[in-house]
């Protein structure tokens, strides 16, 4: 197995394990509320799709 190096990881695999700056942790804590709220939404969609299938 290849050990990962610094100059092989993309600049994506950065900004999302990097926080070296205030702007970047905001932006991770800003994804991870936004995962939140979709995955609340999705399984809020799930549940009126169920209820409207039932009846």
């Amino acid at each position: 197995m290849l050990k990962s190096s610094e100059k092989n990881r993309s600049v994506f695999c950065h900004l999302i394990t990097d926080f070296h700056s205030k702007r970047q942790c905001r932006a991770a804590r800003f994804d991870i509320w936004g995962v939140l709220a979709s995955a609340l939404l999705a399984a809020g969609l799930v549940e009126l799709v169920r209820l409207l299938v039932s009846r």
